[in-house]
């Protein structure tokens, strides 16, 4: 394991929130400079985060729209290319990726990302289309691989960085709120050009912000493999419990919550008509997550310090994801499944994302920057899969008038296959708190 820059024993300083910055240095002598105030860095990744998100949730909810009205056969393939290059896309720099300054590798990701979508609506046919998704793509890759590793490089343990990761889906899930009610207003069918003229100014204003808070010498952690991902951390997610419980959780919890974007537009396309009404449904979950964040990070930093594992969150988040399927293809009346299920879906989704990444953060295997490739593989795994399957899938069984299948089959699978795994998380818990005792 590669000497890292913040030791994981440190603790937090009073008044930083858990950010170590004393020990936020670049490693190079030249340049070797504190991270600066961890209040500032956290309230201006915060804020990057927030203006990276508008763009991003401006955008999602009517992507899937936008590229059938283009193309009929671009919706799946298109939604595919994005959240796999949105994934994967940093794994094809990582060794460039290494020792490299945080400030213009993060801007270059929020250029990328607007350039991609600021030129889709002058694409010129299907190949344009997905080119320019999976340029847009690999600047989110970028932003979040960056981002994530920043904050576990500058916090201390996995409550800290839980506190952090949090506040940060706070900002996320605001813009979140607010994005589908601005793609209701900027795209009403037709011309695209205002859509996303707006969603490329957000990722270039999250850009603009990043040197308010993020010091130019400070570097990314060094590389201990040729690789994006060493073999002895691939063997960890095959053969150890904790990691293999991690990957296991991630996949199936990014392939369920990627329906929200794929099928279920699709489902509110066809059956809720007010504009509106289909722009609350989607903005629905944002709004629980600012308002259920904060008690929900507060509930599981009390039960991780007890000794429940990361892992076991993201598997009740997923089960939550899995009842929400189950409730769409319940023969329900659909308003009223719909309804259902956005609300099970937003009580789970806090205990997600921002668990994944202090689950990811937490292994202890090759440098951080491996690690968070291996949480953007599954992450993205589980998300290209599902919106593939979303974008495909569902509408053949809808021609057929068979999406009711598509739900249940979702929904029990996700149960088969997590159940298991949260048992096991339970286990752990009463195992390590047994070995306390004595």
């Amino acid at each position: 394991m590669s000497e890292r820059p913040f030791p994981h024993h440190a603790l937090p300083g009073p008044g930083t929130d858990g950010l170590t910055t004393n020990h936020a240095t670049t490693g190079d002598p030249a340049t070797d400079t504190p991270a600066g105030s961890g209040g500032r860095l956290a309230l201006v990744l915060s804020t990057h985060h927030l203006t990276v998100s508008l763009g991003l949730y401006t955008v999602m909810p009517v992507l899937v729209l936008v590229l059938s009205s283009r193309a009929a056969s671009a919706a799946g393939p298109g939604l595919f290319c994005y959240t796999a290059s949105a994934g994967l896309g940093a794994l094809l720099v990582s060794r460039w990726l290494s020792r490299r300054r945080y400030l213009p590798a993060m801007f270059a990701g929020t250029v990328l990302a607007a350039a991609g979508f600021g030129l889709l609506p002058y694409a010129a046919g299907t190949a344009g289309l997905l080119a320019l998704l999976l340029v847009a793509g690999l600047g989110m890759s970028l932003h979040s691989l960056l981002s994530r590793v920043l904050v576990a490089e500058t916090v201390a343990d996995d409550i800290g960085r839980q506190r952090v990761y949090s506040t940060l889906m706070i900002a996320i899930n605001v813009a979140a709120s607010v994005g589908p009610f601005l793609a209701m207003l900027l795209y009403r069918g037709g011309d695209a050009r205002p859509l996303f003229t707006v969603v490329a100014g957000c990722y270039l204003l999250a850009g603009a912000v990043l040197p308010l808070g993020v010091r130019a010498g400070l570097r990314t952690p060094a590389a201990t493999t040729r690789w994006p991902i060493g073999r002895s951390t691939l063997r960890a997610a095959l053969r150890e419990a904790t990691t293999r419980s991690t990957v296991l959780t991630t996949l199936a919890g990014t392939f369920m919550f990627a329906q929200f974007a794929s099928a279920l537009v699709l489902l509110l396309a066809d059956e809720i008509a007010s504009p509106a009404a289909r722009a609350a449904f989607l903005a629905a979950p944002a709004v629980g997550v600012v308002l259920l964040q904060a008690p929900a990070t507060a509930l599981m930093t009390r039960l991780m310090s007890r000794g429940t594992p990361p892992y076991a969150f993201i598997g009740v988040a997923s089960l939550g994801f899995g009842g929400t399927a189950l409730l769409l293809g319940s023969g329900l009346p659909t308003v009223s499944a719909i309804v259902l299920a956005v609300a099970l879906f937003t009580l789970a989704e806090p205990f997600f994302h921002s668990t994944v990444s202090t689950a990811f953060a937490g292994l202890p295997h090759g440098s951080r920057l491996e690690t968070f490739n291996l949480r953007q593989v599954c992450w993205s795994t589980g998300e290209a899969l599902g919106s593939l399957c979303g974008g495909t899938v569902y509408l053949l069984l809808r021609h057929g008038g068979h999406q009711r299948l598509y739900w249940l089959a979702l929904g029990l699978g996700t149960l088969i296959t997590i159940a298991p795994v949260v048992a096991g998380g339970a286990r752990h818990r009463r195992h390590r708190q047994s070995l306390d005792l004595h």
